[in-house]
């Protein structure tokens, strides 16, 4: 339970993409289905680049100054 509680910044927006995709499938007018889409793709973009900044292996600003 520990486990699900410490990375829900990550499946909760995975499951928000998912549910805005599903909903794309139940006969919305286009423009509900174009929101849900872009809103989907938003989830699962947060998710994703959250993801890969908790990777730590990428470096940051303190690394690559300029």
């Amino acid at each position: 339970m520990q486990a699900l509680k410490q990375t829900r910044r990550y499946w909760l927006p995975l499951a928000a993409a998912a549910l805005c995709f599903y909903a794309t499938t139940l006969g919305l007018p286009p423009l509900a289905v174009y929101g849900l889409i872009v809103m989907g793709v938003g989830f699962a973009l947060d998710a994703g680049t959250t993801w890969l900044g908790r990777m730590g292996a990428g470096g940051g600003l303190h690394e690559y100054k300029q």
